[in-house]
């Protein structure tokens, strides 16, 4: 979430190009609502915590282009929680640009994160992020809290680094809660607000797994934004896997729903993506991704 123009369509506001964090294919297509349970590098962008929550060394390449912002999004992701017995580490690489003849955005984005387990029913995490993002939107743009969406004089927005922090718990045999604060330095940039997501999962019978998640951004608004959002994800034989998701965000007035497949092969998975914006039509966000099981 970031500061956006106020485009208006049926009382929305359109989003700023380069404000949506990067996210993997598998949590696009559950609307980004897994900050309490995953087994895969959803963990690097949502929850640190969880990614010691299972024994899986995943790397995961990734393609995703957002449709009228012809925004590109090319990115790594590893994660390891096999190698070390105690702490699980991850890492991510993101390189994203717009290609619209009339517009400039360009971003790197580089994590990485450390987590650890307590019993296998407390987990901690911390992540360290480097931003660089580039946008050539003049000051005279406001966002939703009537001050400049970009602040800076030159066309540098972001360039440093901040960190996310997270913990997660285990609820008895199925329920799972999980709680993440992102951004937790004062960045000054609407590409990294500060902000703090939850939720809760639960995992049935291994093949079923529901999550309904919050977020909340204390710094891109007037007050405090809000976002709520559903996913759910049904694996079918242990090899094919059924997504879907629904989000709302209540400060913009947008609606997003979401939906993938994934298939998984002994040493790999092929992941799909879609998730698309009710208010805006032209505005999609397609998504591929290849994971790839080293270990």
């Amino acid at each position: 979430m970031g500061v956006f123009m106020c485009g208006r369509s049926a009382n929305a506001m359109e989003p700023l190009p380069g404000t949506e964090p990067p996210v993997d294919t598998r949590s696009l297509a559950m609307a980004d609502a897994q900050r309490a349970f995953s087994a895969n590098t959803a963990g690097v962008y949502l929850n640190p915590a969880i990614m010691s929550m299972a024994a899986v060394y995943h790397v995961n390449v990734k393609y995703q282009f957002t449709g009228k912002d012809n925004l590109h999004n090319a990115g790594v992701v590893f994660l390891d929680s096999i190698t070390s017995s105690r702490i699980a580490a991850g890492a991510s690489l993101d390189y994203r640009r717009d290609s619209r003849a009339n517009s400039y955005f360009e971003s790197w984005d580089a994590r990485l994160a450390l987590s650890t387990g307590i019993a296998n029913k407390f987990f901690i995490g911390l992540t360290g992020r480097y931003l660089r993002a580039a946008h050539d939107i003049t000051s005279g743009t406001f966002g939703p809290n009537r001050r400049p969406a970009l602040e800076r004089s030159s066309n540098i927005q972001a360039n440093g680094f901040t960190f996310d922090a997270g913990i997660a718990a285990r609820l008895g045999k199925y329920v799972i809660f999980g709680l993440a604060g992102y951004n937790l330095t004062k960045t000054d940039t609407v590409f990294a607000p500060i902000c703090l997501g939850g939720g809760f999962s639960f995992l049935i019978k291994r093949i079923w797994l529901v999550e309904t998640d919050a977020l909340a951004d204390f710094t891109s608004y007037e007050g405090v934004g809000a976002r709520l959002a559903f996913g759910t994800e049904l694996l079918i034989k242990e090899v094919f896997a059924i997504r879907a998701g629904y989000s709302h965000e209540f400060f913009m007035h947008i609606n997003q729903v979401s939906a993938g497949l994934g298939y998984t092969w002994k040493r790999a998975a092929l992941d799909l993506g879609y998730r698309q914006d009710i208010e805006f039509p032209g505005r999609f966000r397609l998504a591929l991704g290849l994971r790839i099981f080293v270990g």
